[in-house]
């Protein structure tokens, strides 16, 4: 797999997009929803209309294809690894350091974590872009209870802890915050401030919180991650308008967190393609209500109306500061 220290990975080209956050181990990418497979395998087509340089299966290339890089986010070691193979696959078929994954415990995958996180860290850490995706997730404590993810969250901070002084290996965290208070910054301050950092380097994605929130966490040096559920309401746009463009970073979570006609921030959309169900699927068609990569045109359109900016400005800006935390 290509090494994110390969001397390509600081080439930024500002006509482009990066993603930083896809699920694209997500089984839907696969055909399969709610365990039942309603169409073919079409990861394949969704990268080709996604992500620059990665030939169609005729082996042309899209010239719309709006991302240069994506992140691929897993939620324990088993999805890292599997990631790790894609991120290989990927990489070899666009000749570039296109993808790269996080490497982490989801806090809804709390039960799962493991101290070998630390040793699959050392082995390749070489191809990994973040530590995560990790945080807390108090609106589903069904999968894992307050204590369990607090365990999970501070036993991987301890592990980057070492990683950093023993062996100099420093990634910027990818971090999930989901209706839990002041509890994740509370545990983050304390983290700063007991390994002497001046500042924390990170992103917390898929922000749908409070702007104080939001400015609680840009404090310690963070980024806020933004995507369709950032726009859902109008509570959401405020906050958005509320944050300054030089903190943020563009995402999609796929196939998650996709912009909806019901939401607020839907009347900046641009664009509108064609979609279909997925029982209803056809070859080189977007299913609805799954998002992909190659939806990131959305996300920057819609920041760009809230802040009555250009959507070229936000593109620049938004892929600056995810260059700067993760590939430089």
């Amino acid at each position: 797999m290509s090494s994110l220290s390969d001397s390509q990975s600081s080439d930024f080209d500002s006509t482009k997009y990066i993603d930083i956050g896809a699920n694209l181990l997500d089984s839907k990418f696969q055909g399969i929803y709610n365990g039942s497979q309603k169409h073919p395998p079409d990861l394949d087509v969704v990268l080709s209309r996604s992500l620059a340089n990665y030939p169609r299966p005729d082996g042309t290339l899209d010239p719309q294809a709006p991302c240069q890089r994506i992140i691929i986010t897993a939620g324990s070691l088993s999805e890292s690894l599997s990631s790790l193979s894609l991120c290989s696959s990927i990489n070899s078929k666009t000749n570039f350091p296109s993808t790269s994954t996080t490497c982490g415990f989801h806090p809804t995958r709390s039960n799962e974590f493991t101290p070998a996180m630390e040793q699959f860290i050392l082995d390749h850490h070489r191809s990994i872009s973040a530590f995560g995706e990790l945080g807390l997730d108090y609106d589903r404590l069904e999968f894992a209870d307050k204590d369990i993810q607090l365990s999970s969250l501070n036993s991987q901070l301890s592990i980057i802890s070492s990683l950093s002084s023993s062996h100099s290996i420093k990634k910027p965290l990818f971090l999930h915050s989901r209706s839990c208070s002041s509890d994740l910054y509370d545990i983050l301050l304390s983290y700063k401030i007991s390994n002497g950092l001046d500042t924390l380097n990170g992103v917390v994605h898929s922000y749908d919180d409070s702007i104080e929130l939001a400015l609680k966490y840009i404090s310690l040096g963070l980024y806020i991650g933004l995507n369709g559920c950032s726009f859902r309401t109008d509570s959401n746009v405020e906050v958005v308008r509320g944050l300054p463009l030089e903190r943020l970073m563009l995402e999609t979570d796929a196939p998650w967190c996709d912009i909806r006609k019901s939401h607020e921030g839907w009347e900046f959309v641009g664009e509108v393609w064609e979609e279909v169900k997925e029982k209803k699927w056809k070859e080189g068609c977007r299913v609805k209500n799954r998002n992909e990569p190659g939806a990131i045109t959305r996300v920057a359109e819609v920041l760009a109306g809230i802040k009555g900016i250009s959507v070229e400005e936000v593109r620049k800006v938004c892929g600056e500061n995810s260059m700067n935390l993760f590939f430089r």
